[in-house]
This record gives C-alpha cells, structure tokens and sequence, in this order.
C-alpha cells in the first residue's frame, strides 16, 4: 500500500476510535445523570454532590464539542484529501510511485481493453517494450541511488514524448511498456527511434552512456483473441534485441518475419 493512502487510512481509523469513544462517554454520562441517587450524595456531602454534578455537565458538553470536531475532522479529510495527499487515490494506485508512470496492474486493465476493442472492431494499436541495457551492472557499480536516477530520467523521456491518448507504463524493473493507440507499426518505429536517441543522451555522473534495446509490434488479425500471444510477441522481440547485442530496435517485417530496423550506432561495452 502506498504511503500516502496508509496514512490517510491511518487518520481515518483514529477519528472513528475517537468518535467510539465519545459515544461510550456520552452513554455513561448521560446515564450517570439520569439513574444516579443525587440524594445519596448530598445527605453524604453538599459541596461533592455539587462539584459532581457540574463536572458530569461539563464533561458532557465537552464530549459534545469533540463529537462535532471529529465529525468535522472527517469531512474535511475526505472533502480534501487531494489537497493533503497532493494526487487522488485513484492515480495513486495506478501510477508506479518511483517513475510516476502508469504501473503493471493498471497496464493489464488498458491493454485488455484496447486489444479487445482491436479484435472486435478491427482497430490498430502498436505496442513498445524498452529494456534498459547493463541496468544491473549499474545498479552494483555506482549503488541504488544511480539506478533510481536512471529510471527517473527514462520515465521522464517516456513521459514527454506521448499523446494524451497514448500511455506508458513501468512493465517491471528496469523494463517499460508504451501503448499507441490508434497507431501502426510505421509511426510506432518513428516514436521507438526517438525514444531510443533521447535515452542515449541522458547525462548522469559517473554512470556512462544509457541506453536501450526495444521491441516494436502492431497489432494484427494473427493475433486476434490471443492477447497473450501478442504480448508475448513484443516480449521475445525485446529479447532478441538484447541477444543482438543490446541498443538497438527489434521489430518484424510483412510477413511477420523478426527484422532489426537500425543499426548499433554504439560499441557494447
């Protein structure tokens, strides 16, 4: 669970106990006035007999008062838990909370739906999945810090250069997934190359030159109620990339044959 939303539910369930609680003391209270024997006190004490019955009013009406602040607490926290928590829940548990892309689980619910939506009505969308090259070796070279940073400055590139209709999504670890609705493989291997060249021109200390190897596919009737397949797809095409040699584009040709689209312009180290 997010932190903010574990905070937020945290909040809540103390203002609930409380407000329990301001109900028992009422109850109590209340029920002290009523079925007491006042005339036990005063034949006991006249002065205790008056102390306690002004402390039982004043108890209950400061119970009262928190009653209302707790009632008001709550409305004001789910009225403007936007303001506190800075994104909706809703986006919170959606969006991956290093990169601020979208995550897996809500990857799984778009593609589902675009691709039924491609099988049924005959529509095109493309998929691109992105690998970072030698990610581990960074991470155990120059420490976590420098491999979150990396992350960071890939999703921000991702970010960048979508449309609005377009979504990009940590997939897992170092590895993202862009869908394209409405897009075919040409323009698809356009959005792939310059994914690829701003990434190469990503600057940070000490960590060398950042790249990617990328698979690139676009739905066909081949695939055609077998959205795992297709994913599955862009998976083997990413990898064979990787196998090639890293850093460069893997897609398929018209007769759906694997084709590498650009040249290593980069010696691997």
């Amino acid at each position: 669970m997010d932190k903010e939303k574990k905070y937020f539910y945290i909040l809540t369930l103390s203002v609930i106990i409380e407000l329990f609680l301001v109900l028992v003391i009422l109850f109590i209270s209340s029920n002290f006035l009523i079925y007491s024997d006042f005339s036990l006190l005063k034949n006991i004490n006249e002065s205790v007999f008056i102390n306690a019955k002004h402390f039982i009013y004043i108890s209950f009406i400061l119970e009262f008062i928190l009653f209302i602040s707790a009632i008001t607490v709550i409305w004001i926290i789910t009225r403007y838990k936007n303001i506190f928590f800075g994104k909706n829940f809703e986006d919170i548990a959606m969006t991956d909370s290093l990169t601020g892309l979208y995550n897996r689980r809500y990857f799984d619910s778009f593609y589902e739906n675009i691709f039924d939506q491609a099988s049924r009505y005959g529509t095109i969308f493309s998929l691109i999945m992105c690998d970072i090259d030698h990610f581990k070796k960074i991470n155990d070279t120059y420490g976590h810090d420098k491999g979150d940073l990396v992350l960071k400055e890939v999703a921000k590139i991702l970010k960048n250069n979508m449309r609005k209709s377009d979504i990009a999504s940590r997939y897992g670890g170092e590895e993202f997934i862009v869908v394209l609705p409405q897009t075919g493989l040409s323009k698809s291997l356009d959005v792939a190359r310059k994914i690829k060249t701003l990434i190469s021109k990503i600057s940070i200390k000490d960590t060398g030159k950042i790249t990617i190897s990328i698979g690139v596919i676009s739905y066909s009737k081949e695939f055609e109620d077998k959205s795992k397949d297709f994913l599955k797809k862009v998976d083997e095409l990413l990898y064979e990339a990787k196998n090639r040699g890293r850093n460069r584009i893997m897609s398929v040709d018209t007769n759906n044959e694997n084709i590498e689209v650009s040249e290593n312009p980069w010696v691997d180290d």
